[in-house]
């Protein structure tokens, strides 16, 4: 295997194994109590990829944190061609200028036009485009977060009995731009960078599931990042 293939590689296994570990509780304000998932739960939480892969597209804008600024990504997710599409720009507090960029990218490609001006038109542009170049999540905080969200939809169900013995844990419930919600924490091995400190709810990737299995939320401690990265989702209809 070529080193770029071993690359990407890891990181589609770092994302999908984010999605098959989680867990829940029921908590209202202080510390939340994590707890086992239950076999009710694994199960519904297995087809939470197949639910966004059926869903066929979501719309998420995600704030990533860097060291010493932030982008926010604002995105069009195919989950079936598993591609992305939109604009990532710089939302550094402060900042004296902020860039913006329209992208393209795949699981294992990304293309830029740099320094757009506007908003991101319907389809992307014929022509203009940089160079594609391969993602690189081993060294770029942004790239592993774009390969990550392409890899929250699977064409099947992740394994349920897995899942319950994957250690992840149920948090509690909330509520997602109105959507009532569960939050799980996956384990800390998956997605989570040398070092990090435990957080004490169980991983260091977090998932908020609405009644139809919809994913609403997901948020991710990645390499590089000095904060969770949080992306919300929105179904294609809405």
């Amino acid at each position: 295997m070529t080193r770029r293939g071993h690359r990407v590689r890891t990181a589609l296994a770092a994302a999908a194994a984010a999605l098959l570990p989680l867990t829940a509780c029921t908590h209202s304000g202080g510390a939340p109590h994590p707890a086992p998932l239950t076999g009710q739960q694994a199960d519904a939480l297995a087809l939470t990829r197949f639910t966004n892969y059926r869903a066929g597209s979501a719309h998420v804008i995600a704030t990533i944190p860097l060291p010493g600024s932030k982008a926010v990504l604002d995105a069009r997710l195919d989950w079936r061609a598993h591609t992305g599409y939109g604009l990532l720009r710089d939302a550094t507090p402060g900042a004296p200028r902020h860039w913006q960029h329209l992208l393209r990218w795949t699981r294992t490609t990304v293309t830029a036009r740099f320094d757009w001006p506007g908003k991101a038109p319907a389809t992307p542009p014929a022509a203009g485009w940089s160079p594609e170049r391969p993602l690189a999540p081993d060294t770029s905080t942004v790239d592993t977060a774009l390969v990550m969200l392409l890899g929250l939809a699977a064409d099947r169900p992740d394994n349920a009995q897995l899942l319950a013995r994957s250690g992840a844990t149920r948090i509690g419930t909330a509520t997602v731009a109105g959507h009532p919600v569960t939050e799980y924490a996956g384990p800390a091995a998956a997605a989570a960078p040398s070092g990090t400190p435990p957080t004490g709810t169980g991983g260091h990737t977090r998932y908020w599931i609405d009644s139809a299995g919809l994913l609403r939320r997901f948020s991710a401690r990645l390499p590089g990042s000095p904060d969770w990265m949080t992306a919300d989702l929105t179904a294609p209809a809405e």
